[in-house]
């Protein structure tokens, strides 16, 4: 799903997606540390 929204959108789809990966490492972050 990420690769076809990169494709689709362009660059807005880029920082979409690194809004994404950040939103998901803090959980991830909180889960385990």
């Amino acid at each position: 799903m990420i690769i076809t929204i990169g494709n689709n959108k362009g660059g807005t789809g880029k920082t979409a997606i690194a809004t994404h990966l950040s939103i998901a490492l803090s959980k991830f972050k909180k889960k385990f540390y």
